[in-house]
């Protein structure tokens, strides 16, 4: 057999090889899906949903235990470690950035009404700044409306995006509802609430 037909005989052989050992091409994910697995979850999915919604609701409710003073400082950081576990990931910018959103305003308000008299209290690695007692109702004010604003971007995004996000907005709810309550002379929702939990818990 000469040269030329065994070249000719050989090519499809060669192609059908190198196309067998090529790699799959990488699909990108439809955002269906909980994302990722070791590495960076990129889109819209069920697992960083849940993440953020997870930090915002234990955080919220670690921050209502916190002494009023550095209660809001305590937000700050929960808002902070929400927003930063969307970092890079452009599904869920408009996300991030209502959380940053909240976090600017509470380092504001806390900054502007800080109590140099009292110290920062520590929490693993974070630090609290306390506010003045005076200035408790000026400042949770402040962090209301900006849970509140943060909700309503949330909850005016785009249509592929609702599902997800009118999830975070309703951990930012559940914030604001705590912080409001939390913060009533007394503390009397908060009591109702926890004696209504331990009684259905019996039932």
């Amino acid at each position: 057999m000469s040269i030329v037909k065994r070249v000719v005989v050989a090519a499809p052989l060669i192609a059908l090889f190198a196309l067998v050992q090529s790699p799959a091409p990488v699909l990108a994910s439809d955002g269906g899906g909980d994302g990722g697995g070791s590495g960076a979850s990129y889109g819209l999915s069920n697992s960083t949903t849940r993440s953020v919604v997870k930090i915002l609701s234990r955080g919220g409710d670690r921050c209502a235990e916190q002494p009023k003073v550095y209660r809001f400082d305590c937000y700050r950081w929960v808002y902070r470690r929400a927003a930063n576990k969307l970092v890079g990931n452009g599904a869920y910018s408009e996300a991030q950035e209502a959380l940053e959103q909240v976090e600017r305003r509470l380092e504001a308000v806390v900054a502007q009404n800080r109590d140099t008299t009292q110290p920062n209290r520590r929490r693993a690695l974070e630090t609290y700044t306390p506010v003045k007692p005076a200035s408790v109702p000026r400042v949770k004010r402040e962090a209301v409306r900006a849970m509140a604003q943060a909700e309503t971007v949330l909850l005016r995004s785009a249509p592929n995006k609702q599902e997800h996000y009118a999830r975070i907005a309703q951990a930012v709810n559940s914030n604001k509802v705590l912080l409001r309550s939390a913060l009533l002379p007394g503390g009397m929702i908060r009591f109702a609430n926890r004696l209504i939990t331990g009684f259905l818990r019996q039932i």
